[in-house]
């Protein structure tokens, strides 16, 4: 009975957190993805996102915002875009493949401070 109340509070919760904003205006999914941008859970999410965030989505397309939103909070976990962008892990083709992602990543690597060895 237990099991049964948790799998239905669960599908509740994920189609909730999965609604999308048909009828958001450009500013207001621009501000959405801001801050969301930096406020991620993980201190390095916060700081790279929220530091391309700042930068570019005032630039990017109604297309880019939306692959944007679905890049960050989409179904991959926080800790595996942090391991995609720094090269830890190998990102998959359907992310490596998304102009966003490439966007992301090239910032991401210009800021990279260079090791002395």
């Amino acid at each position: 009975m237990l099991s049964r109340r948790f799998l239905s509070l669960s599908k509740a919760c994920r189609s909730l957190a999965r609604v999308d904003k048909v009828n958001e205006s450009l500013d207001a999914k621009r501000g959405r993805l801001l801050y969301q941008s930096k406020k991620r859970g993980i201190l390095e999410n916060d700081i790279l996102l929220g530091d391309f965030a700042q930068e570019n989505l005032s630039k990017m397309t109604p297309e880019q915002l939306v692959n944007y939103d679905k890049l960050i909070n989409g179904e991959h976990m926080e800790w595996d875009l942090f391991y995609y962008l720094s090269d830890k892990k190998v990102a998959p083709e359907e992310v490596a493949s998304c102009p966003v992602y490439q966007l992301l990543k090239k910032f991401v690597d210009s800021k990279r401070v260079p090791r002395n060895i």
